[in-house]
Parts: C-alpha cells; sequence; structure tokens
C-alpha cells in the first residue's frame, strides 16, 4: 500500500513538472517567436527604405541620361544646321520681327499679321524656290534664364514651321534651330531692344 501511494506521487510529481516545464517552453517559444517577428518588421522597414532611395536614385539617373539625349540632340540639331548652312548658298534671309509677329513675352503664338506674312513667304517658296532649304532660326530677348530661352526660341521657329508646313511648304524642306538670347539683334535691354530681339529668322539655301 505504502509502495502504491509513493509511486502515485512520485507520478502526480512527474507530470507537474512536465506540465509545469511545457507552459515554461511554451512561453519561451511565443517569446523567440515576438521577438523575430520584430527583428523581421525592423529588417523589413530598412529594406523598404534602401528601396526607396533606390528608386530615387533610379529616377534622378534617368532624369540625367533624358536630360543628356536632349542636349545631344540639340547639339546634333545645331551640327545639322551648320552643316546645310555651309554646303548651301544663301538665296535670301528674311527676319519676322516682334512687329509683325507680335511675340509676347514669353510666348510662341503667331497672330494675324504673322500669318499673312508667312503666306506671302510660302508663295514666294513655292513659286521661286521649290527646291531650297529652309532653316527656321528662334531667337528670345534677354531676359529669364538661358536654357529657358532656348526652349522658348525652339517653340517659336517651330510655330513658324508648322504654320509654312499648312501653307504647303513641305518639312523635309524645313529645318529649326534656336539660339535663344545668345545672338540678339540689337543690345541692350530695353523694351525696344526686346521687342526687335523676340524674333524668327529664315534662311532660304540653295
Amino acid at each position: 500500500m505504502f509502495d502504491l501511494n509513493a509511486r502515485a506521487v512520485s507520478l502526480l510529481a512527474t507530470t507537474a513538472a512536465l506540465v509545469l516545464s511545457g507552459c515554461a517552453t511554451k512561453d519561451y517559444v511565443d517569446e523567440q517567436t515576438d521577438a523575430l517577428g520584430v527583428r523581421l518588421n525592423s529588417d523589413m522597414m530598412r529594406m523598404d527604405t534602401r528601396l526607396a532611395s533606390l528608386d530615387s536614385r533610379l529616377g534622378r539617373a534617368e532624369g540625367d541620361i533624358a536630360s543628356t539625349a536632349k542636349l545631344g540632340q540639340d547639339a546634333l540639331d545645331r551640327a545639322n544646321a551648320a552643316h546645310r548652312l555651309a554646303e548651301g548658298k544663301l538665296l535670301y534671309e528674311v527676319t519676322l520681327t516682334d512687329d509683325q509677329f507680335k511675340f509676347d513675352s514669353n510666348t510662341a503664338n503667331l497672330g494675324e499679321k504673322a500669318y499673312a506674312a508667312l503666306e506671302a513667304l510660302a508663295t514666294q517658296l513655292k513659286a521661286d524656290n521649290k527646291n531650297a532649304f529652309i532653316e527656321i532660326q528662334g531667337h528670345t530677348d534677354a531676359r529669364g534664364h538661358p536654357s529657358v530661352n532656348k526652349q522658348l526660341g525652339q517653340r517659336r521657329a517651330e510655330a513658324v514651321r508648322d504654320a509654312l508646313y499648312g501653307l504647303g511648304i513641305p518639312l523635309h524642306r524645313m529645318g529649326t534651330i534656336s539660339y535663344g538670347s545668345s545672338q540678339p539683334a540689337v543690345k541692350g535691354k530695353g523694351r525696344d531692344a526686346n521687342a526687335q530681339n523676340r524674333r524668327v529668322v529664315v534662311l532660304v539655301l540653295s
């Protein structure tokens, strides 16, 4: 009887130890799992930060590539225009000034007088200069940043080209280039000087 009771007590003690041990093991696993989750979250946040940084750097690199490509295209356009100008014989030059085109500051819009002048030019080109190459140069006044002026001069040259195309001059016979504010017709920054420097020059080459 004593042996049976002793064995029962021992069994109960062992069972209690196992239960307590199981609880301790579960608590330990839970603690480790929580710690691992915290570390994983921290690692993922750092990874997200690094990916965002890489995306930003990639965006800047793509912008730099696009800017470089644009500069390269501008240089190529200038070289092609210079080549055409060097090869061709200048037949005549038409300067379309602000008096005719009324280019307001920072615009490339063409008014009624502009179209009337271009109609007369297109008629002459189709009648007397059917095979001529036309170089259209855009210019601006000295106000504004040089890069902005370069873009504005290009828009003005393209506005004239598009108008001439609409009047029957083939696109392959025309080229555009912008000099921005780098080649003023007159020096100075007054109102009259600015008006004369806002212009488009059309060169007709054989």
